[in-house]
């Protein structure tokens, strides 16, 4: 949502963005839900009378305890409320919620006046709980085109992985599969580790190299030195880190999970295996020795420009907003 209140700044849009996460413990660094609680309800209280229309931007936790009650109070003070729901497991999430918490946030939904979601999955998931209507959109995970996209040359099978360390982002089957690589392959590993099983695991005994964490000032300079983006998760929405690849022109190599086969085509804009499948991970990594890499590079800028390039998208999304 960040990247739609900055070009709400840069457009020069006047708009009040309230914070959920202000509040972090200075020792864990995690969130402080009750802190962030009572700040976002005082300036969302605030500031009502300033506006004439409320967008949330929540995700299931969010949609779930906060949304019904908040949205009440600003259809009450005769506000358009508008929910922009990121992430693409609701219907998952549903599951573990009790039916009369559950009915509430389907009426919400229903008389909310704009509706946006991260994911096509989503979108077919809420119009089976309020039916077929026009309010609902699609607001996919965007950025911002990179300062310099990497132009498609021989594929010299160096390899990336950003993301989370950690089992669920499919760090074990992504080890074992490098392990099937030839000795001329390159892997390297940016990102925060999650799992205490890789605190102080071995990486230059399997080969690889692992770089810690990145500013994401940086991220698309780092990538546009790579081939390939590898994340066989488990479980995602629309990832960012894919987003961001396509951004810079690099094909790449995931699994058939939540949102991620909407935005990479298989043997378009690269290859996806289903999960905990290490051997045909490491088959699709290989296929880009014989493969058209160079379609494939090609390919994965397109779908950016086309799909997720945030001044189009937030264009979009603002005519939306001032024309309904």
């Amino acid at each position: 949502m960040k990247n739609f209140h900055d070009y709400l700044l840069e457009k020069g849009i006047g708009h009040r963005f309230v914070q959920t996460n202000r509040y972090v413990n200075p020792r864990s660094l995690g969130l402080r839900p009750r802190a962030n609680q009572f700040y976002f309800i005082a300036k969302f209280i605030t500031s009502l009378p300033w506006c004439d229309t409320v967008m949330f931007n929540f995700s299931d936790h969010g949609t779930v305890n906060m949304f019904p009650f908040l949205s009440r109070i600003a259809h009450r003070m005769g506000k358009r409320v508008v929910l922009r729901k990121f992430g693409g497991s609701f219907d998952i999430y549903l599951q573990t919620v009790p039916n009369r918490k559950k009915h509430r946030v389907i009426e919400a939904i229903q008389a909310t006046d704009i509706i946006f979601l991260e994911t096509q999955a989503s979108i077919s998931h809420i119009k089976t709980l309020i039916g077929d209507t026009d309010k609902i959109h699609w607001f996919p995970n965007v950025r911002k085109a990179a300062s310099q996209r990497r132009m498609p040359k021989a594929f010299s099978k160096r390899l990336v992985f950003m993301s989370h360390v950690s089992n669920e982002k499919g760090m074990g089957d992504l080890l074992d599969a490098f392990a099937l690589l030839p000795s001329d392959y390159q892997l390297d590993i940016y990102g925060a580790i999650k799992d205490k099983f890789y605190e102080h695991f071995d990486w230059v005994a399997h080969r690889v190299r692992y770089n810690g964490e990145i500013p994401s000032t940086e991220v698309t300079l780092k990538l546009a030195q790579y081939d390939l983006l590898l994340l066989p998760s488990y479980r995602e929405g629309y990832p960012g880190i894919i987003i961001e690849a396509l951004s810079v022109g690099i094909p790449v190599v995931s699994t058939r999970v939540g949102g991620i086969p909407e935005i990479i085509e298989c043997e378009h804009n690269g290859l996806l295996v289903e999960c905990h499948q290490p051997v045909e991970l490491a088959k699709a990594i290989r296929a880009f020795e014989t493969i058209d890499y160079t379609a494939y590079c090609n390919n994965a800028y397109q779908t950016f420009q086309e799909h997720f390039e945030s001044d189009r998208t937030n264009e979009h999304i603002l005519s939306l907003l001032t024309t309904n």
